[in-house]
């Protein structure tokens, strides 16, 4: 049961409190469960059935993954039962992080050995560490053909983000991060009517990196209230799509970037919590229930944890990083003099085409105040539905409240009104 059912002292004392440690704890051993689990079941093999998962799922992502978690969850502080639970796994990961194959991978691809090498990087770098493999990965990172693949900035900024966990003193295999950010769409505006869900990863991965988990902030190339804007857009189409594995990453931009979480951040935080909550592990957008509910035994379970582990994982880093001091979301929603009855001009639009969300589950249980507070999140969900469906007239309307209630100040209403403004031109 979420601790947000505990009744509390005193409403106005409460909403300046955050999210309680103890929950945020358990939900990092949560993930860290699953993982064990998730090493048993696949660490060895993979997942190959192309009648379950279209995608085949390589043991090396898989630990790699585990490896990123253990990493991120290690930086929290003294919390036993997260401290026991990285030990253990650390234990069941290092054969398979250091494994035979994975050893040959770095000696015969330099460009891709830092790929291979994840997982060994990160247990090193939290106690765990390995001098043959150092030995044979500094050689491969100094070969003439280590930089042999190109890759997008996102992917550049990563090999510099695990160069740098690492740490190794040498400077023919420093690789600065700086024109990658310059590159990367934290300089420059995400698509955030038409863009993919790569575009959106490519956000979230940037931030990740440039960042080292909130444990190194930086100046940002933009402003952040840009990047924000940005972020509180593309969360409102990951709540209405109720992809919990983009959203959950998308939600690490506030305790990354040192914010304080806007009111859709923390409302969006209490979904997913909820969400997880009910399904005992944060519902993945690539598990099929009805799929789930036809297998049997083991191919059940390898079923199930290839398709939803890496959801839950992102769940765990999301409440390692809102364990680092000063970044625990807010319990309630802070409530701003919104405009009055804003959430309802914005419902009407909504509510034309009903369909049935968690997030719409969670926000009707909200006092009137904290609807009204909500408004812009809605404005931006109604936008996305509109534009999906081509429903440009509808867009038009959308916009027009907006600017009446003096809410169409956001990169989403910007980008629409531009859409709008170049449709106009085939009139």
């Amino acid at each position: 049961m979420s601790n947000l059912t505990k009744p509390h002292r005193s409403v106005n004392a409460s909403r300046q409190q955050g999210w309680e440690r103890d929950d945020l704890v358990r939900r990092c051993c949560l993930a860290l469960d699953i993982a064990k689990e998730t090493i048993t079941l696949l660490a060895p093999e993979g997942f190959n059935d192309a009648d379950l998962l279209n995608n085949r799922i390589l043991p090396e992502k898989i630990v790699g993954e585990t490896g990123l978690l253990l990493l991120v969850t290690s930086m929290v502080g003294s919390h036993k039962d997260i401290a026991e639970r990285v030990h253990t796994l650390a234990g069941m990961l290092m054969p398979y992080a250091r494994k035979e194959k994975t050893f040959l991978e770095i000696c015969l691809q330099p460009a891709l050995a830092l790929e291979y090498a994840m997982a060994h990087i990160f247990l090193t770098n939290i106690g765990y560490p390995n001098d043959k493999f150092d030995a044979m990965l500094l050689k491969s990172m100094n070969a003439l053909s280590r930089f042999g693949r190109e890759r997008p900035p996102h992917r550049m900024m990563e090999q510099a983000w695990i160069k740098r966990v690492w740490n190794q003193n040498n400077k023919d295999i420093h690789f600065p991060m700086g024109k990658a950010i310059a590159d990367s769409s934290l300089n420059k505006p995400v698509d955030l009517l038409h863009g993919t869900t790569e575009d959106m990863y490519a956000f979230t991965h940037a931030l990740m990196y440039a960042t080292n988990f909130s444990r190194s902030p930086r100046k940002m190339p933009r402003n952040r209230v840009e990047i924000l804007s940005e972020a509180e857009a593309m969360l409102a189409r990951c709540l209405d799509d109720q992809d919990y594995d983009l959203g959950g990453e998308v939600l690490l931009t506030w305790p990354l970037t040192g914010k304080s979480w806007s009111p859709a951040a923390a409302f969006a935080f209490r979904v997913l919590a909820r969400a997880e909550d009910e399904a005992g592990m944060l519902p993945a957008p690539g598990t099929n229930p009805e799929q789930l509910q036809k297998l049997e035994g083991e191919k059940r379970q390898k079923y199930l944890y290839a398709s939803a582990y890496h959801t839950a994982y992102v769940m765990g880093l999301l409440c390692a990083v809102s364990l680092q001091p000063g970044n625990a979301p807010p319990k309630h929603i802070r409530t701003k003099k919104p405009v009055q009855g804003s959430a309802r001009k914005i419902l009407r639009f909504l509510d034309r085409d009903p369909q049935k969300k968690q997030w719409r589950d969670e926000f009707d249980k909200l006092p009137e105040k904290e609807q009204d507070t909500l408004a812009g999140l809605l404005l931006s969900i109604a936008v996305i539905r509109n534009v999906r469906q081509k429903r440009y007239g509808v867009v038009y309307e959308i916009l027009g409240t907006a600017y009446q209630m003096d809410m169409a100040d956001t990169a989403l209403a910007s980008q629409a009104a531009e859409l709008l403004e170049r449709l106009s031109l085939l009139s």
